[in-house]
């Protein structure tokens, strides 16, 4: 066999190698996307649930201190107008009912703040997936 018949040869057995790894890699690089979009989603979900939480505090104290507003206003205000005017009685219940508000929604608030929406897993597992692809190509 003559070399140049033994590099053509040599070529035509390397072609479906090189496609057969391509392919290889195409498949790998799509099981990976697919886990990756899995697990945003599972992370995100998991955050999205503690931001729920948190705003369910958040309601809950602006329903328990409307509630209990009323019902101390009214009798606090009754009180209050046996030995001061009654309008001076409902200002006092009013400052006082805010300032309970005041602290309930800086509660709240805070516990929004400290959640962190970037979904850090992920983030992490696309940089090594990134890397292990490089790897891989060459």
């Amino acid at each position: 066999m003559s070399d140049q018949a033994h590099v053509i040869s040599h070529e035509a057995e390397a072609s479906p190698l090189l496609r057969e790894m391509a392919l290889n890699i195409l498949h790998d690089v799509g099981r990976i996307v697919q886990s990756e979009i899995r697990l945003a989603k599972t992370e995100l979900g998991e955050k999205a649930s503690r931001a729920g939480k948190a705003a369910g505090l958040l309601a809950a104290a602006g329903v328990i201190g409307l509630l209990a507003g009323a019902c101390l206003v009214t009798t606090c205000i009754a009180a209050l107008a046996l030995v001061i005017p009654i309008w001076l009685a409902a200002l006092i219940m009013g400052v006082l009912l805010g300032l309970a508000a005041t602290v309930a929604f800086a509660v709240g608030r805070g516990r929004i703040r400290h959640i962190d929406p970037t979904p850090h897993q992920t983030v992490q597992t696309l940089e090594d997936n990134i890397k292990w692809a490089k790897q891989r190509t060459r």
